[in-house]
């Protein structure tokens, strides 16, 4: 339809003449970025550009002369309904930006209006909106990085400025006396002014510094590293590397100043080197070698020495772990000799560089050890290399972590379904934090059924979760989600997974929310060796907090909303059943005013005040009603309860029921097996229940019909029924008969609705249970169960 022709065509449809200055305005909206469409003043398309096409991926034949309410009724009530009102009835331009969740797409929106209706310009703007919000998280993330670091870091402006600090350089600055803010060296202080203006026998370094800092603001270099000794009071001497680098990136100049403390790693080296200056004298060169190994084996990083054809000459023992290799079998060595695979050729690599460079290079890499992370640092000298490193496992697995759950957070908000939370949940966590992942909602905690959500990565892994997870599995993995239900605890599983060695170890947390539980959440490796230990549990925990939170809230939702529907219907019905007697009493009184007004006030009063009585009485026993649900529903019905003889009370209802029976010609039975036991119960409340029931079988039996009240044992209770020869009940009704106000919507001889739902409260507020069966055009049978009295007069325990 973007061809000329087909242009014509639709102009041709819409019954307007084709003009050629029309067909090149059209020709010019078809070859324009922006998407145009336009309305007529019924709302009804008249016009749309391929492009409009494209983005709202509907086709011109299926919208051009269609209401646009009618094919995106999702609009109505948006931004976008609005504004395009307000533009067509005020005539005046209007732009704005929107999201339309069906497209789940943003769009920049300009509309003109005009006598004949409204021209729509807009363009797809979400991946600009998308970029904002990355950006965002972007700068959140790089702070949150920054205030874990332990090194000192200043951002600074291209005038030498302080635009930002992390936890680090803070806490550095009020150790030191900088407790003022700005203050020398705080947010806004003049970086080079201090430096500038430093005195005293420990500001050696200012002028270097100040001449290194205004070289990357010039761009004559992009970084300068300075190691200078910071000299504290009490004596003690402290070595720090200074690093001022160039920020890459587009924007204003920055530059980012780092200071690194690193005294332990400059001992280290200078141990080194004096051991090398002194190998010419044996004694002193041994004497040297055992001060340098204490000083490298009481440093907790690990650090390691390399000679100039890149041999190990020193290995303290936390680099013995970190290598996984003992110092034996590493010196003397070069690393390719030693290790093979990517983790010597990183170090190699990272060496090489330093050489090159001629400064400390520094670079995260993997551990020999399983899941671990060392920065190494390589220092070069004259006599080879100085090879420093440390664990950093615990900061990026903080950095991960910290990233996962802002990303979790972000997609358990985005919506209030509990499927679609636990959905995210499991999609999250794989592969970030484990190979597999499934989580367990218990049908009775979201109010829904109980539902396992699964991912992997790979189907072999996924199938063999789903298939532990399934009612009447024995596996080893399932025990374990059973024992962390039932504890509410924590549990770890540090070997394989029994008949499935996809599985190496896994941990189950239970989902709590106030002490209740709402489900578990697993977590699986397919690794060769464990994965999951004790300091694993805190992360899992966390992370099973905060999906029990997400699963809560979206149960809190739903709950709300099912209060809010159940609130509108009560009130619906109930203001239509207590209208109905008030108009009743409105027009008795009105006729009684005529009688009083003409002296008739005899009988013509005297009966409508009895007709009032009346209808007062049915909205009294109405409003009993409502109280009666509202009480055995909250649990808060008080029962009087007594031995009561069965006998007696269905001969007490025959005899209430017998005028109503007998005025509709039907016939009231009872029917009693023997030996029955009394029960024990509330007499006035069980009446009312056989009311009920029998009052209902009444009224749907037609004449000529029978109603049978019986009653048997039943395993220490006795079962009592009320049995019709009515029409009986459908199958899609028997469901609901008793739902409050369910009669009141599906019956028309029907009252309020409330009887049925008081019977089954008042029963099973007893302790019993109710229930119903009919097969529709066979009458209808209601059963409900009391319990029994044990002792000589009651129940047996042990009698059939």
């Amino acid at each position: 339809m973007g061809s000329r022709a087909g242009q014509e065509r639709i102009v041709a449809k819409r019954g307007v003449p084709i003009q050629g200055g029309a067909l090149h305005a059209v020709d010019t909206l078809e070859r324009i970025s922006d998407a145009v469409i336009s309305f007529n003043r019924e709302w009804r398309f008249t016009y749309l550009n391929a492009r409009a096409e494209q983005l709202l991926r509907r086709s011109r034949t299926d919208l051009i002369g269609h209401s646009v309410w009618k094919e995106f009724p999702e609009a109505l009530g948006t931004l976008f309904e609005q504004e395009y009102h307000r533009a067509l009835a005020r005539q005046v331009s209007v732009s704005f930006e929107a999201f339309y969740v069906p497209l789940e797409t943003w769009f920049d929106v300009r509309a003109y209006p005009s006598p004949q209706g409204l021209t729509v310009f807009f363009r797809d703007i979400s991946d600009r909106k998308h970029a904002e919000q990355a950006l965002h998280e972007s700068e959140q993330f790089l702070r949150s990085t920054l205030d874990s670091l332990s090194t000192h870091i200043a951002i600074l402006d291209g005038r030498g400025i302080i635009l930002a600090v992390n936890a680090a350089w803070r806490r550095f600055a009020r150790e030191n006396g900088c407790v003022e803010e700005p203050g020398p060296c705080g947010v806004g202080a003049d970086y080079l002014g201090v430096t500038d203006a430093a005195q005293g026998r420990f500001s050696t370094e200012a002028p270097s510094v100040s001449a290194g800092i205004r070289d990357i603001l010039a761009g004559r270099t992009e970084q300068f590293l300075l190691e200078y000794p910071c000299h504290e009071p009490e004596g003690r001497r402290r070595w720090f590397l200074m690093r001022a680098t160039r920020f890459a990136g587009p924007g204003p100049l920055r530059v980012v100043v780092a200071h690194e403390d690193i005294t332990g790693r400059r001992e280290a080296v200078e141990a080194l080197w004096r051991l090398a200056r002194e190998e010419a004298a044996r004694e002193e060169a041994e004497a040297a070698r055992e001060r340098m190994n204490a000083v490298l084996e009481r440093i907790t990083d690990g650090f390691a020495a390399f000679d100039r054809e890149g041999r190990f000459t020193y290995v303290n023992r936390h680099a013995e772990a970190h290598f996984g290799r003992l110092r034996e079998a590493l010196l003397g060595r070069r690393l390719p000799e030693v290790f093979s695979g990517p983790q010597g050729l990183a170090m190699e690599a990272l060496l090489l560089r330093a050489t090159e460079a001629h400064v400390p290079v520094e670079e995260d890499q993997p551990s020999a050890m399983e899941d671990r992370w060392l920065r190494v640092v390589a220092y070069p000298s004259p006599e080879g290399f100085s090879v420093y490193f440390r664990d950093v496992t615990e900061q990026r697995r903080a950095e991960l972590w910290s990233r996962f759950l802002s990303e979790m957070g972000a997609a358990s908000s985005g919506s209030l379904d509990w499927r679609e939370v636990s959905r995210a949940v499991v999609k999250l966590t794989v592969p970030t934090l484990a190979d597999g992942c499934a989580l367990i909602t218990l049908g009775s905690a979201c109010g829904e059924e109980a539902v396992t959500d699964v991912a992997a990565v790979t189907p072999e892994l996924e199938d063999a979760l789903r298939a532990v997870f399934k009612p009447g599995s024995t596996d080893v993995l399932g025990q374990t989600v059973e024992q962390a239900l039932h504890s509410k605890a924590a549990v770890l599983l540090p070997g394989p997974s029994q008949g499935d060695r996809t599985v190496s170890s896994a941990v189950a947390v239970p989902l709590i929310i106030q002490e209740r539980s709402m489900g578990v959440l697993v977590l699986v490796s397919g690794r060769a060796g464990p994965r999951y230990g004790t300091e694993s549990v805190a992360m899992v925990r966390e992370l099973a907090r905060r999906a029990a939170l997400a699963l809560e809230n979206a149960r809190l939702y739903r709950t709300a909303r099912l209060a809010v529907t159940a609130r509108d219907e009560t009130l619906g019905i109930v203001s239509h059943d207590l209208r109905a007697p008030l108009n009743t009493i409105s027009l008795l009184c009105s006729g009684a005013e005529r009688h009083l007004s003409r002296g008739d006030g005899g009988h013509g009063v005297e009966e409508a005040l009895r007709k009032i009585h009346a209808v007062v009485g049915d909205m009294d026993r109405l409003i009993d009603d409502l109280l009666e649900v509202a009480r055995v529903e909250s649990g808060h019905a008080r029962l009087d309860l007594e031995p009561l003889d069965v006998s007696a009370l269905l001969t007490q209802v025959q005899g209430l029921n017998e005028p109503l029976v007998a005025d509709k010609g039907l016939r009231l039975e009872v029917s009693l097996a023997p030996d029955l036991p009394r029960v024990r119960a509330d007499q006035a409340r069980v009446l009312r229940v056989f009311q009920n029931l029998v009052g209902n079988a009444i009224k749907f039996t037609p004449p000529e019909g029978r109603i049978v009240l019986g009653a048997e044992r039943r395993e220490g209770q006795v079962c009592f029924s009320v049995v019709d020869t009515g029409p009986g009940i459908d199958e899609q009704s028997l469901p609901h008969v008793f739902d409050r106000f369910w009669q009141a919507v599906h019956a028309r001889k029907a009252g309020a609705g409330l009887g049925l739902a008081i019977v089954k409260g008042v029963v099973e507020a007893h302790g019993g249970r109710i229930w119903v069966e009919s097969e529709p055009g066979h009458g209808a049978a209601f059963f409900f169960t009391l319990p029994g009295v044990p002792g000589p007069r009651g129940f047996t325990p042990g009698a059939a």
